[in-house]
């Protein structure tokens, strides 16, 4: 062989030497054959490796495919989890927006609970005066219907202690006026005659003689046209007899002053006979220059001349035209 060096020597030398070439050659088949052997067994090893190698890969893969299912799987439920987060994050947000609705129609509401609570409770404040004012109306028609019936009436009967006996005996006295009949009456014959009066004779002329009993309406109304003309008359009264005075503003005081009126009438009467007195010996005294006003007003005649009265007819149309000529509106006392 290439790496045995070649000795050329005799028989027994060539022989030994190839004998010692076949023993290094089968020394090295058998280096050969331990290295096959070995390599046989590393390959042996290697296959049980490989085998092992690939039923590992094998269950790697299986392994693998099984993570990459569950990655799948992980990965969709981690998107389903994040579509349904973002769902349940849109969903909060509509609810949010949901909920702020919610609550301004809930403050909305509340304010509009509150203003109707404050107008229910004005509306239930109005009905109860209503019903008040309406009871109250009842009652005042009633009182007057028993007022006009000439039955006894409020005023007669809510002072029952004997300590208004006498205001209860004043208001227990008939009233001189209160014959609605005889009222009726006397303005439709006053207005039957008079002229540019035509709505009172018209208004007059429906309860004069009325075919049935006038309603409490009826005689409600012909109280409320007496109480006009009533205030119509006695404002004239007050307006002659005290020209210069103050009108009074009430019933109460329109009553004070014609409590006080006698008096006041009297005095007119007395300056208006003194104003016809100084008028009628002014008259006297111009045709007879020499008289005595005094003398004359205060002397008697003497016993055996005529009396004063004796010439009472005689000087009556004169004291008549002397009255025409005094105004009898002025005090001269």
């Amino acid at each position: 062989m290439s790496g045995v060096p070649y000795v050329a020597e005799g028989p027994v030398a060539s022989q030994t030497g190839e004998f010692a070439e076949l023993k290094r050659q089968l020394d090295a088949a058998d280096a050969n054959i331990v290295l096959v052997n070995r390599r046989l067994d590393e390959a042996q090893d290697g296959a049980a490796a490989v085998e092992t190698l690939r039923a590992e890969l094998a269950r790697a893969k299986e392994q693998a495919r099984r993570s990459d299912a569950a990655a799948l799987k992980a990965v969709e439920e981690l998107r389903a989890e994040q579509d349904a987060h973002c769902k349940s994050k849109e969903k909060i947000a509509k609810m949010a927006v949901e909920l702020k609705d919610a609550a301004d129609r809930y403050e909305l509401l509340e304010r509009e609970s509150q203003t109707k609570t404050a107008d229910l409770e004005k509306a239930m404040v109005a009905a109860k005066e209503t019903r008040s004012k309406i009871r109250a109306a009842k009652e005042e028609l009633r009182q007057a219907g028993n007022i006009t019936a000439g039955k006894p009436f409020l005023l007669l009967t809510k002072f029952g202690h004997p300590k208004y006996a006498l205001l209860d005996q004043l208001w227990s006295s008939a009233d001189a006026y209160l014959d609605l009949a005889a009222s009726a009456a006397d303005a439709t014959k006053f207005f039957e005659d008079q002229k540019d009066h035509e709505v009172e004779k018209l208004f007059w002329s429906q309860f004069n003689a009325p075919a049935r009993p006038l309603l409490l309406n009826e005689q409600m109304a012909e109280w409320a046209e007496l109480h006009r003309l009533s205030g119509l008359a006695m404002r004239c009264v007050v307006d002659r007899l005290w020209p210069e005075g103050p009108r009074p503003n009430s019933y109460f005081g329109l009553v004070q002053r014609f409590l006080g009126a006698v008096p006041h009438i009297d005095a007119v009467k007395r300056s208006a006979c003194i104003e016809g007195a100084q008028m009628a010996l002014a008259h006297v005294k111009t045709y007879w220059a020499e008289m005595e006003a005094t003398t004359i007003a205060t002397q008697n005649p003497d016993v055996g001349q005529v009396s004063v009265e004796h010439y009472f007819e005689e000087v009556l149309e004169g004291a008549r035209l002397t009255e025409a000529q005094c105004s009898k509106s002025v005090m001269f006392e």
